[in-house]
């Protein structure tokens, strides 16, 4: 098996022997490379571990190429560590892609822990009661989490098309990652390609590669993900962001299991199983002609529907646990939880960003705490602020329940509406806060 290779981003950094060597004992391949050629370096040897080193308080150039990497490298995972530190670049490292942040001064041993939390394994040999071999990364264990672990558990030892909607920030890579490694195609490969924010021509090109000669400055031929994926599985992130030219090419690959290289005659064949996944209503876009029909038909086969993360608040104490346990191993922390308070509030927000949203602020809010911050903790201002909330406590959970219901008349499909919740959700909470499910007086 081929040695990972992790990509060191840095211009002139002081520490970076330091940083080869914990790399080398991680098991890594440490390459180094400047803002400048990282992006073209990171194409021909594709990382499995990129490690932005910035001695700025201001990396203009760093979070730029950090954000476009993100958007090329799906499967590679981004650890930043900061000379110079501040609440405004831990979040802008943390909106630009980043999944671990460490601030100076970092030890040896605090980056080796990162390092070592980047390399644990998404999938472990722990089965869980569906039978699903599970995933670190799959946190839940409400009514809605039970049943995306049962649907997961029917539908991954199947060869089908899998469709894959939700929201933004909802964990669809993940649910995607799980269905691979719960497959027979789990000792192949699962390869990546977000098409939101690439150009129709780089599209193209990452999806059936090119010949030499194919364009100016394509030197050598390069496989696609299609080939590269032979044998085990590739996931289209955002499929309904690709153009309707690509969308024929890619529809016609599929059916013929045949592709041809950008600027070439030969065919290739190829056997892959395609996980999409989209934020957007394709088959509202499929009616107005903004995607393909046939192809929304082809990779509908199997339809996967995310729940928001406010249609699952019982997750949200068991995500913040997890999240503190991640970022306490790599900040060297030792929080071990929010108060009561601090959850509560936490419980009532609508979560637009969903599990992302949920797991960024769980890293500002440590970053925010003083480094001697231990044992159980309160929400600082400023994540609150964060968060959009007033300075003031937030009206309880009970009381929003009770305006949502008398705001429509006690009709529990639209209350439930209104709070973003499931009818599920609104009837368990109306148990909990003890409120009668019949409208007083009726």
């Amino acid at each position: 098996m081929a040695q990972p290779i992790a990509l060191v981003v840095e211009n002139h950094c002081p520490r970076r022997e330091e940083i080869a060597r914990i790399l080398v004992t991680a098991g890594y391949e440490p390459v180094f490379a400047s803002t400048v050629s990282a992006p073209e370096l990171s194409t021909r040897r594709r990382p499995d571990l990129v490690v932005f080193v910035t001695i700025s308080a201001e990396p203009v150039e760093d979070l730029a190429c950090l954000a476009r990497l993100r958007t090329t490298l799906c499967g590679a995972r981004f650890l930043f560590l900061a000379s110079v530190s501040s609440e405004a670049l831990a979040i802008a490292a943390l909106h630009s892609g980043a999944e671990r942040y460490v601030k100076e001064p970092w030890t040896e041993t605090m980056l080796g822990l990162a390092v070592k939390e980047l390399l644990v394994p998404s999938i472990t040999q722990g089965q869980d009661c569906c039978g699903l071999r599970q995933s670190d990364r799959f946190v839940g264990r409400g009514p809605a989490s039970q049943q995306l672990r049962a649907q997961l558990a029917r539908i991954s030892p199947t060869d089908s098309s899998v469709l894959i909607t939700g929201e933004t920030g909802t964990g669809k890579d993940v649910v995607a990652e799980l269905i691979h490694f719960n497959s027979k195609r789990a000792k192949k490969a699962f390869i990546c390609l977000n098409a939101a924010a690439l150009p129709d021509t780089l599209v193209e090109n990452e999806l059936f590669g090119h010949d030499r000669g194919a364009f100016t400055g394509a030197v050598t031929e390069q496989d696609g993900k299609l080939a590269a994926a032979d044998g085990g599985t590739l996931f289209l992130d955002e499929i309904g962001d690709v153009s309707l030219p690509v969308q024929a090419k890619l529809l016609r690959a599929i059916e013929n299991k045949t592709i041809y290289r950008v600027g070439g005659t030969r065919s290739v064949k190829f056997d892959v199983r395609i996980i999409a996944a989209t934020s957007h209503d394709l088959e509202r876009a499929a009616g107005e002609g903004r995607f393909r029909s046939d192809l929304y038909y082809r990779l509908n086969v199997i339809r996967m529907r995310l729940p928001p993360l406010r249609e699952r608040p019982e997750d949200i104490p068991l995500l913040v646990n997890y999240y503190l346990r991640q970022f306490n191993k790599e900040m060297g922390r030792s929080v071990r939880g929010l108060s009561p308070r601090a959850i509560e509030t936490l419980c009532a927000y609508h979560w637009p960003g969903n599990v992302r949203e949920l797991r960024n602020v769980i890293e500002a809010l440590l970053v925010n705490l003083a480094p001697e911050t231990t044992g159980i903790v309160d929400i600082p201002p400023e994540v609150m602020r964060q968060l959009a909330f007033a300075v003031g406590a937030p009206i309880s959970e009970r009381e929003r329940l009770l305006q949502a219901l008398t705001a429509t008349s006690w009709n529990k499909s639209k209350a439930a509406s209104e709070l973003h919740w499931s009818r599920m959700t609104l009837y368990r909470k109306m148990r909990e806060h003890k409120i009668e499910l019949q409208r007083p007086g009726a």
